[in-house]
């Protein structure tokens, strides 16, 4: 269930999840950019993408969504919280507009755009509620408007077999997060299904994914955590050297059930809920 923070912790939310992801864009981009791209057709097949659409995609990442929207005839903008995001996105697709910014204080006016999209953002959001209503803002009656958020770890194993070998490992929740956030709240398909409802959205739809992904070896799985995963590595490198230790051979012992000749074969689950402006 929701949970809402203070003023002060959703301010020190944000700027966690700007300064790690200034510090990690590049690591981001090399690691986990392959696994939430899983979502961009369904992401733009929700919003019924078509040429000459105004889209907004929030937060950008390394711009792919934006990309692909473009490819697909759409006038795409992106915006994201961290600067060295933005840079990337810039620097691998020139010509789109790519802007820093808030996704509860958007760049745009009201009923500017025919779709929103936002790929993996929800539990990064201090206020989930409130930047969906930003978002339904800048949508014009009957734009449609579509998120992805991970399931469950027992079934998303990328962040999921960290998250195991942290708790197997005995780490303590890092201080330098809020403590009334969770990133799993809406790994729960009824709060995922409760946020739309909640903002007034029609036409809702909740669509499970499943996929693989390769990842070399426990080295790859590790270091990609540590310098590709903003929330993920808190469990990790804010602990003291033994308590790393720990999760890191809980990490062996839990990443063994995947290994292949080819490397760790690990299942990803995402789900994408997607509606409708009424109007």
């Amino acid at each position: 269930m929701a949970t809402l923070l203070s003023t002060e912790d959703a301010a020190k939310l944000r700027t966690y999840e700007r300064e790690r992801h200034n510090a990690l864009a590049e690591g981001y981009i090399g690691f986990l950019a392959p696994v939430t791209a899983l979502a961009i057709v369904p992401l733009l097949d929700a919003v019924q993408v078509r040429p000459g659409m105004q889209l907004l995609d929030v937060p950008t990442g390394s711009g792919a969504l934006a990309a692909e929207a473009t490819r697909r005839g759409a006038t795409a903008m992106g915006i994201d919280i961290a600067s060295a995001m933005i840079a990337q996105a810039r620097k691998r697709h020139p010509g789109i507009d790519f802007q820093v910014g808030d996704v509860e204080h958007l760049p745009v006016a009201d009923g500017a755009l025919d779709a929103v999209v936002c790929a993996f953002g929800l539990g990064h959001f201090p206020y989930p509620e409130a930047s969906v209503l930003e978002c339904l803002r800048a949508l014009r009656a009957g734009g449609r408007i579509a998120f992805s958020w991970w399931d469950s770890s027992d079934k998303q194993r990328v962040q999921g077999l960290i998250r195991d070998a942290a708790a197997e490992a005995g780490a303590k929740p890092p201080a330098v997060l809020p403590k009334g956030h969770s990133s799993l709240r809406f790994t729960d398909a009824r709060e995922f299904r409760r946020l739309l409802e909640g903002a007034g959205l029609v036409d809702i739809s909740l669509e499970e994914h499943r996929a693989t992904h390769l990842v070399p070896d426990v080295d790859a799985l590790w270091n990609g955590a540590i310098g590709g995963m903003a929330l993920t590595s808190s469990l990790i490198v804010f602990q003291d050297a033994p308590t790393q230790r720990a999760i890191r051979a809980a990490l062996e012992r839990g990443a063994a059930v995947y290994r292949t000749p080819r490397g760790l074969e690990l299942p990803i689950a995402f789900r994408v809920g997607a509606g409708r402006k009424p109007g």
